[in-house]
């Protein structure tokens, strides 16, 4: 086979019976092992989902993918693979992930995926997510479970700047976020977003001060309501035509800035 050709060629070249699976399987692999296209890379391990391949070569790449390629797109993907397809060969290797990784899009990803109840295959999995959550919240001086908000920002959870704001607080802060935490609780967050805000963020149930300015927002989820402390809101300068509903349901809110959006009143 011509070595130029690009994955969906030999996706073709299968279903239409014109190379042999597992021909076309070892140059997937090739592709993946070996091309510095990450398109074409990643292409490639969705192309191994649609085929369900159950093979030892594909096991031994997609591990080696998990844990030692830099990019974390091709680590959460062989890692969905790993999870569907090789759950009891790959356990060792996933649960060394889930412990390690340093990137938390990895970390969510996987995370939602074993959450789910139906599967109880994924338990032990996802014991070992939760184990990874403790250790994070435990550096950050946190409650685990506002961990997963942090994720969703794609907190970078293994480099971030901190400093000790007085004896029982202290701010955390990078490129994209900061927050101030005091009592193993995020009480003042600020972000700057590149979507919108994460329906997660009710997990922060002591949450006072929220400054979400200068973010292009155009609506807000309706999970906001839960954060029932929240006491000062700051959504300037993004793009509301209309002025959220939810708002009327923030129990303690003293304050609202909306100024500076698209609202004609």
């Amino acid at each position: 086979m011509n070595a130029t050709l690009n994955p969906n060629t030999i996706y073709r070249k299968i279903l239409q019976n014109e190379i042999k699976t597992i021909e076309g399987i070892e140059y997937l692999i090739s592709i993946i092992e070996k091309s510095d296209k990450t398109s074409a890379r990643l292409q490639s391990l969705e192309i191994l989902y649609k085929l369900k391949a159950h093979d030892s070569i594909v096991f031994k790449s997609l591990e080696t993918c998990i844990i030692s390629d830099e990019n974390e797109e091709i680590r959460i993907i062989s890692a969905q693979i790993v999870i569907e397809f090789y759950l009891q060969d790959g356990k060792e290797c996933l649960q060394w992930a889930l412990l390690n990784d340093k990137s938390s899009l990895f970390l969510k990803s996987l995370g939602k995926l074993l959450s789910d109840p139906k599967k109880d295959q994924y338990e032990t999995l996802y014991s070992v997510y939760l184990q990874r959550l403790e250790k994070i919240a435990e550096k950050l001086e946190i409650v685990s479970e506002e961990v997963p908000f942090l994720l969703d920002l794609e907190l970078n959870i293994d480099n971030y700047n901190s400093f000790n704001w007085s004896s029982n607080s202290k701010l955390i802060y990078d490129d994209d976020v900061m927050f101030r935490i005091q009592d193993q609780h995020i009480l003042e967050l600020s972000i700057s977003l590149r979507n919108q805000l994460p329906s997660s963020i009710m997990l922060l149930k002591n949450l006072k001060i929220l400054d979400l300015s200068c973010n292009n927002l155009t609506d807000l989820p309706n999970s906001l309501s839960d954060l029932t402390k929240l006491e000062s809101l700051d959504l300037s300068w993004n793009d509301f035509k209309i002025i959220p509903t939810v708002l009327n349901e923030l129990k303690s809110i003293e304050k609202i800035n909306i100024q500076n959006n698209l609202i004609h009143i």
